[in-house]
């Protein structure tokens, strides 16, 4: 099979290192994550099924690499990522989405907070960033979304709405020591 591999590049660059920089907060990481991405997608181009889309095959395999190096911090230096939310407040309605409503990120970015937000961010699981990401400011659909994460659609509506809950609140949090 013969591979375009520079318009593939061309073509998803930006979207992952977009991806990959939520996912690691710094340049430097995210640069690293998008070309061992490309490097580990160049050697498994084989298992693509060619009817499904590049992006979302090739977005799981950073999502994964970046999970694998998480796994292996935490495991060097006994700290977990994982920090709890509370799910206080969660209702039916918040579970469904409103595509009137401006998202989260949206909102606090055109408000330019953009610096808070990405504060905000870190402090969340590794999950919970991948579904912002996508959903958010990426735009992807949920059902895109649940194929790059490797999990049910319900499970991405749920991520998201936990999501953006724990989001808010690491936002009043860090307003408050403003």
């Amino acid at each position: 099979m013969t591979v375009d591999w520079d318009a593939l590049i061309d073509a998803h660059a930006n979207k992952a290192y977009c991806f990959a920089m939520g996912l690691c907060g710094n340049e430097q990481d995210a640069r690293e994550l998008v070309q061992e991405a490309f490097a580990k997608a160049m050697d498994r181009i084989q298992t693509h099924d060619t009817t499904l889309p590049f992006e979302a095959w090739f977005l799981t395999i950073l999502k994964r690499i970046y999970l694998d190096g998480a796994k292996k911090y935490e495991k060097k230096y006994g700290q977990s990522i994982e920090e709890p939310i509370t799910e206080s407040g969660l209702t039916v309605a918040d579970a469904v989405a409103d595509n009137r409503e401006v998202s989260v990120l949206e909102r606090l970015e055109r408000e330019e907070n953009s610096k808070l937000v990405r504060r905000a961010m870190r402090a969340l699981t590794p999950d919970a960033r991948a579904v912002l990401l996508m959903i958010d400011l990426e735009g992807m659909g949920y059902e895109e979304t649940a194929e790059v994460l490797g999990c049910p659609l319900n499970t991405v509506r749920s991520r998201i709405v936990r999501a953006r809950i724990a989001l808010r609140e690491r936002l009043t949090a860090l307003e408050a020591t403003l």
